[in-house]
C-alpha cells in the first residue's frame, strides 16, 4: 500500500512590534540635537573668543574653552552619526515590516493547501489519484522550504538590524569613546558648505551644486547648517524638508528650554508660538488618510523661518511629495495670514489634497499651503500696528508676487524626470499677489486660478496680461462674497488712482479668463463674509473645479457665466439666481 507524507508544518512568523514613523521621530530629534552641540562648538570657535582682551586671564579663559570646542564639534558628529544610522533603520524595519507580513500570508496560503492535501489522504483514491497526491505533496514541500528559508533570511536580518543599532549607540556611550572616533575629524558640512553658490544665485546653479555634493556631504550639511539650505530656492523638497526639520527641532527645544528657564524674550516668545505652530500644522495633515491608499498623508516643511518678517514668521508646508507627484498646487493666502495661521492653512491643502486624490486617483498630487510674504495682518486697534491697512493697496502683493515666482522657478528647477503640472491658487488678497507674480515676472505654472479676488493688480487688465495662456486664467467668485466686490469692474481702468486699490476683477468677461462655479450651498441672501471662506470645503462647487484643474481635468470643470457692468447699470452677476450645486470631492 502507498504511503502519502504530507508536508511539514510551515513554522509560525514571530511578532515584530515596531513603529518606524516613531523611530524616523527620533533620528530627527537626534539631528537637532547635533544641530544644537554644533552651534555650540561655532560658539566656542566664534563668538565665545575675546579677541582685544589680552593677559593672563585672558589666555587661562581661552585655554578652558577649547576643549569645550572640541568635544562638542566630535559630539555633534557623534549625534549625526547615529541620527543618519536611526534613519537608516527605520526604512529596513518598515521593509522588514513589510516582508513579514507577506511571509505571513504565505504561511496562511501554505497552511490552507497542507489541510486540503490532508483531507484527500482520508479518502479512497485510485492508484493515479495517490501518485498525484504525492506529487502534489512534494510540490508544497518545496514551497515550505522555500518560506522556510525566507522565514530565517528574515529573522537573521532582524536580529542583525536590532544588534546594528545597539553597536551604534555602544560606540557613543561615552565622551572617551566619542573623541576616539570623531575628535579632530573634519566636518564634511565644512567643504560642502565653502563651494556654495554666492546669495542671489539661480535656482538652477543651486541645484547643480547640490546634486554634485556627496550624500555624506549632504547630510552633513542637513545636520550642521540647516538654514544654509532649508529655505533655499533650488535644494529638493525631500532635503529641505529634513533641513527645516532639525531647524524647528531645535527651535522648539531651545525656546521651551528658555520659557521654561523663564528667561524667554518677548521676541522668542513670539517665534516659540510660530514653531508651535509649524508643528501644528504638520501633525493636522499628518492625521488626515490619503483617499486613495487609505495611508496617513506625508508631509514637507518646504519653509521654515520663524523670524521672518519681523515676528510674523514664514512658513509652507506640503501634503504629498512635491520632488514626485504629478500635479502640484501652490495656494496663497491673503489677508490676516502669518505663521501662526499654518494649521488653518494646513487644514486647506489637506482638503484639497484629498479632494484631488479622490477626483483622480491614478495620479499622484502635491498641495502646499505658502506663507512666504508679508502678508496684512495687524490692525491698529489690536494694538500689533497698522500693516493690515496694507490690504488696501498692492505693496505687499507686489513684494510677495516677486517671492512667489522664485518659490516656483526652484521648485522646478529642483525636480528630476517630468515636469510637474503646477497650478498657482490664490485666495483673497493672495489672488493679488499671484497676479503679481504673473505679470511682474512671469510666473512659471500651467494654471492659475484666482478665487474670492479683491483684484489681480492694477497693470494686469485681462487674462493675457498674466502671461499664462488665457485659457488657462481661471476664477472662482461666489456671488455672495462681499470680497469680490472691491476688484475694479467695467472698461475704465482706474482701480489704482493714488495708490489704492487692488486692480481687475477676474471673473468678469472683459478679463477674459474662465469663470467657474464657486456657490456655497450654505449661502444666504444677502453678501456674507463667511462665504470668503468656503471655496475650500469639501463637496462644495468651488473645491469640485479648483482640484479639477489642478488635475488638468479641464473637462470636469463646471463653467459659470462671467460678472459683467454695462455702462447703464452696476455690475451683473447671472451666478445670484442659480442654485447651488453639490459636488462629491471625497
Amino acid at each position: 500500500m502507498a504511503v502519502v507524507t504530507l508536508p511539514s508544518t510551515p513554522s509560525p512568523v514571530p511578532a515584530l512590534t515596531v513603529d518606524p514613523g516613531s523611530i524616523r521621530r527620533t533620528g530627527a530629534q537626534l539631528l537637532a540635537a547635533s544641530a544644537q552641540v554644533d552651534d555650540l562648538g561655532s560658539f566656542v570657535a566664534g563668538g565665545a573668543r575675546i579677541g582685544d582682551w589680552h593677559g593672563n586671564a585672558a589666555e587661562a579663559y581661552h585655554g578652558s574653552i577649547g576643549p569645550t570646542g572640541h568635544q562638542a564639534d566630535a559630539m555633534s558628529l557623534a549625534l549625526r552619526g547615529v541620527a543618519q544610522r536611526v534613519a537608516a533603520h527605520a526604512d529596513e524595519m518598515a521593509d522588514l515590516l513589510s516582508r513579514r507580513v507577506d511571509l505571513v500570508e504565505r504561511r496562511e496560503h501554505l497552511q490552507q493547501q497542507i489541510a486540503l492535501l490532508r483531507g484527500e489522504v482520508g479518502a479512497v483514491l485510485t492508484p493515479e489519484q495517490v501518485t498525484g497526491l504525492q506529487d502534489d505533496c512534494r510540490r508544497v514541500q518545496v514551497q515550505v522550504d522555500l518560506f522556510q528559508a525566507d522565514l530565517t533570511s528574515w529573522a537573521n536580518a532582524t536580529t542583525t538590524e536590532e544588534q546594528a543599532m545597539v553597536d551604534a549607540f555602544n560606540r557613543v556611550l561615552d565622551l572617551d569613546s566619542v573623541d576616539r572616533t570623531y575628535g579632530g575629524a573634519t566636518d564634511p558640512a565644512d567643504t560642502a558648505l565653502a563651494t556654495k553658490p554666492p546669495g542671489g544665485a539661480g535656482p538652477a546653479a543651486v541645484n547643480a551644486w547640490w546634486d554634485s555634493l556627496t550624500h555624506e556631504q549632504q547630510q552633513a550639511v542637513i545636520a550642521a547648517a540647516p538654514g544654509a539650505i532649508g529655505n533655499l530656492d533650488g535644494i529638493p523638497a525631500g532635503a529641505r524638508d529634513q533641513a527645516n526639520t532639525v531647524a524647528l527641532d531645535r527651535d522648539l527645544a531651545d525656546w521651551r528650554h528658555a520659557e521654561d528657564q523663564g528667561v524667554i524674550t518677548g521676541d522668542e516668545r513670539q517665534w516659540l508660538a510660530n514653531a508651535e505652530a509649524a508643528a501644528d500644522a504638520q501633525r493636522e495633515i499628518e492625521g488626515r488618510v490619503d483617499p486613495v491608499t487609505g495611508l496617513p498623508i506625508s508631509t514637507q516643511l518646504y519653509v521654515y523661518d520663524p523670524t521672518a518678517f519681523d515676528g510674523d514668521g514664514a512658513v509652507a508646508i506640503v501634503a504629498g511629495d512635491v520632488d514626485t507627484a504629478d500635479n502640484v498646487a501652490v495656494i496663497t493666502p491673503g489677508f490676516g495670514t502669518d505663521a501662526e495661521s499654518a494649521p488653518y492653512q494646513a487644514d486647506r491643502a489637506a482638503t484639497v489634497y484629498e479632494s484631488t486624490r479622490f477626483l483622480d486617483p491614478g495620479a499622484s498630487n502635491a498641495t502646499m499651503f505658502w506663507i512666504g510674504y508679508d502678508a496684512p495682518d495687524n490692525l491698529p486697534w489690536t494694538g500689533e500696528g497698522w500693516d493690515g491697512a496694507g490690504v488696501a493697496n498692492e505693496g505687499a502683493a507686489a513684494a510677495g508676487g516677486a517671492r512667489l515666482a522664485d518659490l516656483v522657478d526652484g521648485l522646478r528647477a529642483s525636480r528630476d524626470g517630468d515636469p510637474a503640472h503646477v497650478t498657482a491658487i490664490g485666495h483673497s488678497y493672495g489672488s493679488t499677489t499671484t497676479g503679481h507674480a504673473a505679470h511682474d515676472h512671469g510666473l512659471d505654472v500651467d494654471d492659475v486660478v484666482f478665487v474670492g479676488s479683491p483684484g489681480v493688480g492694477g497693470d494686469t487688465n485681462n487674462a493675457g496680461d498674466t502671461g499664462v495662456d488665457p485659457d488657462h486664467v481661471w476664477a472662482g467668485a461666489n456671488s455672495r462674497d462681499p470680497v469680490t466686490y472691491l476688484a475694479n469692474h467695467g472698461w475704465f481702468h482706474g482701480e489704482t488712482v493714488l495708490g489704492a486699490g487692488l486692480g481687475d476683477d477676474p471673473a468678469e468677461d472683459d478679463f477674459g479668463g474662465n469663470r467657474f462655479q464657486a456657490e456655497d450651498p450654505s449661502r444666504p441672501d444677502l453678501p456674507d463674509f463667511d462665504q470668503h471662506s468656503l471655496y475650500f470645503e469639501h463637496d462644495t462647487e468651488a473645491l469640485h473645479n479648483i482640484s479639477s484643474i489642478i488635475n488638468g481635468d479641464y473637462d470636469a470643470v463646471l463653467h459659470a457665466d462671467h460678472n459683467y457692468d454695462p455702462w447703464y447699470d452696476g455690475v451683473q452677476d447671472p451666478e445670484l439666481d442659480r442654485d447651488p450645486t453639490t459636488q462629491v470631492t471625497r
